[in-house]
């Protein structure tokens, strides 16, 4: 068995048979171990962001750091807008350039983070990390060529158009900054789905290969 975890806040090494993907936050945290991703998120965004910027790049030149993110937009925080617009495309630049995908951090700001990836031309894979809204969005953003990672709020039920209807070479599985299991997830789906875990494992390390160009050693 192989569980991947595609996004937590919780450094530690994990359990036999399942792998993270930490998240550094580029001046809150430091990379702890590889593989991770890395990015400037849009609760932290320094006033000095060319100095943040140029962090991040020193951060993405390491090894095993394969993934921009999360980054994105958040219209639920005080965080001024105009810094998050420049903060989020100046990351999907850098991801372009670099050829990572990018992890998405978006709250209440659908509409502005399409408008940001297309006028910032993005031609990199896509994840909208923690997803938690409804199918009708979901297929707008499949429609993109999006991924999306389903986390701990699938676990409240209320999800069930999404978890029956999203294309299984779509989707990754996250536990974010909560303190649940990762196989939790899985299983809640499998049950919801009526599949196997040992396909859905199968189908979310092919997605993983796929959209990172990393290759797990299992």
């Amino acid at each position: 068995m192989l569980l991947i975890d595609i996004h937590t806040h919780r450094h530690a090494i994990p359990d036999s048979g399942i792998v993270t993907i930490p998240n550094v936050i580029v001046s809150k945290d430091l990379i702890s171990r590889t593989p991770c991703s890395a990015g400037i998120h849009p609760w932290y965004i320094d006033e000095d962001f060319e100095r943040q910027f140029e962090a991040l790049k020193l951060y993405q030149a390491k090894s095993g750091v394969i993934a921009i993110g999360e980054c994105g937009l958040d219209k639920m925080r005080s965080m001024p807008w105009e810094r998050q617009i420049i903060a989020f495309e100046r990351q999907i630049l850098l991801a372009n350039d670099l050829k990572k995908p990018l992890i998405i951090h978006c709250v209440k700001a659908y509409s502005e983070v399409f408008s940001s990836l297309t006028v910032r031309q993005n031609k990199v894979p896509v994840i909208l990390h923690g997803y938690s809204k409804s199918w009708a969005l979901a297929e707008t953003l499949l429609k993109h060529g999006y991924y999306i990672s389903l986390g701990p709020h699938i676990l409240k039920g209320g999800m069930k158009d999404v978890i029956t209807n999203i294309p299984l070479d779509r989707l990754f599985f996250e536990t974010d900054d909560k303190s649940v299991k990762i196989s939790e997830i899985y299983a809640y789906f499998c049950r919801a789905r009526n599949l196997s875990m040992q396909d859905l494992e199968q189908q979310v390390l092919l997605n993983f290969k796929k959209v990172f160009n990393y290759i797990i050693e299992e």
